[in-house]
């Protein structure tokens, strides 16, 4: 399996006549500045995208435009090798490990996950699935029953190691049942990250490296995340918390990297855009595997197309245009290809933002260089979200300035020798929508948010704005306060 991958040597420039090196010099600096270096996008388009950038927050940023061959680049506090993030922008290569396994002839995507992983058990309604019933290919298509969901499948972004995922794993009761439904979830791509290296013999660092990036000339790519951290070219993540930014950095075990946590420069997604749309040239194996790559259904399953669109190999495929998009916190990307267009997008950010702002920012840049439409951002959700948690953490403050009021009024009579009250008024009705307030707003949060994003109150408290950290604690200490409030109200009942 191992390939031994040789740096071509480079000749050495043979001396030339001093004429001749004086001629060419002259005839360099006679071309223009602009022929040389010819960009598909204008200043105003330029200026308008990081308009955009800045008012969405966004502290480093790193955009490439590819039409027609040519590629363009906008960089916001970063450089051609800044290393970002790009969340499940990571499936694509990983995708295109498991498809090159295939094309070698080590694995079908038609093999059941147990021939290469023999621990590999799941259930479904308390019944084992037949091994074959759950193929590679569910796993490739996000087909096999397992979701995103943290509270029934293993931890999605870090706190688990490759033992604790294998263990958590087995057995475990699955969603749906295999190739019955569609629901993307990242656990399919750790397990197709287990079998790369299952069926290499090597780590999935090493087998990408040395069989995918550096072949395909992604030198700045990195799989291992301490070679990414040893270049000390990676940017910082960040998150919103109330109307600031503020830094969150994301640590994760290897096991992850192959669903979410790929380091990688703007330069070399690029050229990994440039790839997958065809403008760059790569050997026939390899062309092979960027054209499977983008296949949805080969008739072994529904491609369910009333999603209104489809999921191949690490790439969500629409009408003309081949995208993913990555969330991981502190951090986002996008890479979109338009192949009817012969053009493409990479936006790479370090920042928190919400996926409906991420496609977004994809139209605004394709817009502005295609179109000369410059449009506008809309407000991200999670700036929403932030005021949101921000408002409660006003409101609990008010409550506990309240009862502290009333603490010293409470006191203030006590030593005056007023007369405590031992019964429940009617007239004391009023004081239990406090509490009542502060129980529901603290249900909002345990139970309210993980229904409305469909995850663990622990993965929400990652991916959304830091101000939900405060306004869960204070939430807590409101309900405490009003509870106490409650109680002096009416057992002591101090006159306003």
């Amino acid at each position: 399996m191992n390939k031994i991958i040789q740096k071509r040597k480079g000749k050495q420039p043979k001396r030339k006549p001093l004429s001749i090196m004086l001629l060419l010099t002259l005839l360099l600096t006679a071309i223009p500045t602009g022929a040389a270096a010819a960009s598909v996008i204008s200043s105003e388009a330029e200026e308008h995208i990081l308009n955009e950038l800045g008012r969405a927050n966004i502290p480093n940023a790193a955009v490439a435009v590819i039409q027609n061959g040519e590629t363009s680049y906008i960089f916001k506090d970063s450089t051609h090798d800044t290393l970002f993030q790009i969340g499940s922008v990571a499936k694509s290569f990983t995708g295109f490990g498991v498809l090159l396994l295939e094309d070698m002839g080590l694995i079908s995507v038609s093999d059941p996950v147990n021939q290469h992983l023999p621990w590999f058990e799941v259930r479904y309604n308390g019944a084992s699935v037949p091994h074959q019933d759950i193929t590679i290919y569910n796993l490739l298509h996000h087909t096999s029953g397992f979701t995103s969901d943290e509270r029934r499948f293993p931890p999605s972004f870090s706190g688990i190691t490759a033992d604790g995922f294998k263990e958590h794993l087995m057995g475990i009761e699955l969603a749906f049942y295999p190739s019955a439904n569609f629901v993307y979830g990242n656990a399919n791509y750790i397990i197709l990250g287990l079998i790369i290296e299952a069926v290499s013999g090597q780590s999935y660092d090493e087998f990408m490296t040395q069989h995918v990036l550096h072949p395909l000339g992604l030198y700045n790519t990195f799989t291992d995340i301490q070679s990414a951290h040893e270049t000390g070219r990676i940017i910082g993540g960040n998150r919103l918390g109330f109307s600031r930014i503020r830094p969150q950095n994301l640590s994760a075990d290897y096991i992850l990297v192959p669903s979410g946590f790929i380091y990688s420069s703007v330069s070399d997604m690029a050229r990994w855009a440039g790839i997958h749309l065809g403008t760059i040239d790569i050997s026939e194996q390899f062309s092979r595997i960027v054209h499977r790559s983008h296949e949805y259904n080969n008739g072994l399953i529904n491609p369910f197309t009333e999603l209104g669109f489809h999921y191949a190999a690490g790439w969500r495929v629409d009408s003309g245009s081949i995208e993913h998009s990555g969330i991981i916190p502190g951090n986002f990307a996008i890479v979109r290809i338009l192949e009817d267009e012969n053009s493409a997008v990479v936006i790479l950010g370090n920042l928190g933002i919400s996926a409906a702002s991420i496609a977004q920012l994809g139209d605004i840049v394709l817009d502005s260089v295609s179109n000369r439409s410059f449009d506008s951002m809309s407000v991200d959700f999670f700036a929403i979200i932030d005021i949101v948690f921000a408002v409660v953490v006003v409101i609990c403050i008010v409550q506990v300035v309240f009862l502290i009021r009333l603490l010293s009024k409470t006191k203030k009579r006590l030593r005056n020798g007023e007369a405590i009250s031992g019964h429940f008024a009617k007239e004391n009705i009023k004081w239990l929508i406090d509490p009542i307030i502060s129980i529901v707003s603290l249900m909002f949060f345990y139970v309210g948010l993980p229904i409305i994003f469909d995850n663990s109150l622990r993965v929400i408290m990652m991916v959304t704005p830091s101000s939900i950290y405060a306004a869960i604690i204070t939430a807590w200490i409101a309900v405490v306060c009003s509870l106490l409030s409650l109680g002096i109200k009416v057992f002591v009942n101090p006159k306003n």
